[in-house]
């Protein structure tokens, strides 16, 4: 029984961790929250797709 309320307390733990992080995220826009932000362009927030794949290409050689 314990074993149990512990599992559901990691879980539900974990879950909540993650709603607040995207949450988190959310507030600050779609730009500063953004992963590709070396690559964007700054008109419409998209990705620069040349730049990201020679930013690979860089990494991998």
């Amino acid at each position: 029984m314990i074993v149990n309320i512990i599992i559901a307390c990691i879980v539900f733990g974990y879950a909540l961790y993650h709603l607040f992080k995207f949450l988190r995220k959310s507030t600050q826009g779609k730009c500063s929250s953004c992963g590709q932000q070396s690559s964007c362009t700054t008109e419409d927030c998209s990705a620069n797709w040349n730049k990201t794949i020679q930013e690979a290409q860089k990494a991998l050689h």
